[in-house]
């Protein structure tokens, strides 16, 4: 009998000891978090707190756990010269082929419901981190695997409908219920696993190079015009007649005095005779 409890003990103080082996984790708030086994999914998603992932096995294989993002996020799209991400040029262009810089804020949440939230881990592949047993899914991730690129082609299509720069800025309104109705329709359509809490135009900016030949057009412009209102005025002036008249006349007549020079201050007409 004393033998058996011995041995009863020796076995619940080793369970215990491996129990006490396996590695926890923690789900943050603002996410829930899945299992995913050698085997693959376990079927339950789990909430925020701690987590119990088990040991990692003899041959390397280990239980992870997948954390899915599930605040609602804003995903900032930018349409611009110079792209941080690649260094290209993604701006839009109008009709006339203006280049535009756009922004456009897409703010967007994963349902609460649990279907769509597996649909979500089967088909994203998570992101590591630098715990190898945890993996992230975010907001964003979802929204470019399911609409990125198409979203930002539309957003072409309707800024090229437009004349130019003045025609779509002075159609800021209208191009923004554009986008908004066209980014519901992409996430319908594309049955992506995210709802949209609100789409919005932020900005539209012309090209600066654009803008400076603009601005240097009408300073010159201005200026010729200016120059022009002077020159007419002092045109209209009879003393700045009068005294074009004597400098045309110093002209003709030279620093010689073989030139005789006869002039009606009252008659425009002025006749320069050889000297007798």
């Amino acid at each position: 009998m004393k033998k058996f409890r011995v041995s009863a003990m020796i076995l619940v103080s080793v369970l215990f000891l491996a129990s006490c082996s396996n590695e926890v984790r923690n789900i943050p708030s603002g996410y829930v978090g899945k299992k995913l086994t050698p085997s693959g999914w376990d079927k339950q998603i789990l909430e925020a707190g701690q987590s119990d992932i088990g040991q990692k096995q003899d041959d390397g294989t280990s239980t992870q756990l997948v954390l899915l993002e599930t605040t609602t996020k804003t995903v900032k799209e930018q349409f611009m010269k110079d792209d941080p991400a690649d260094k290209q040029d993604h701006r839009v262009k109008t009709a006339d082929q203006t280049p535009l810089t756009v922004d456009i804020y897409v703010q967007i949440s994963v349902p609460t419901d649990a279907q769509i939230r597996n649909s979500v881990f089967a088909m994203i592949t998570p992101t590591a981190t630098k715990d190898e047993r945890v993996s992230t899914i975010s907001v964003e991730d979802i929204y470019t695997r399911f609409a990125r690129m198409t979203i930002r082609g539309k957003v072409r299509e309707i800024f090229v409908k437009y004349k130019d720069n003045e025609d779509a800025m002075k159609n800021f309104g209208k191009i923004n219920a554009e986008i908004a109705q066209m980014i519901i329709s992409v996430v319908r359509e594309s049955k992506a696993p995210f709802e949209i809490v609100n789409a919005q135009l932020s900005n539209i900016q012309e090209d600066p190079t654009i803008l400076e030949s603009k601005t240097k057009l009408i300073a010159a412009t201005n200026e010729v015009a200016a120059i022009e209102k002077v020159g007419d005025a002092i045109r209209k002036n009879p003393y700045y007649l009068e005294a074009r008249r004597l400098d045309v006349l110093e002209k003709i007549g030279g620093k010689s005095s073989s030139n005789l020079v006869i002039m009606d201050t009252k008659n425009p007409t002025t006749l320069a005779l050889p000297a007798k």
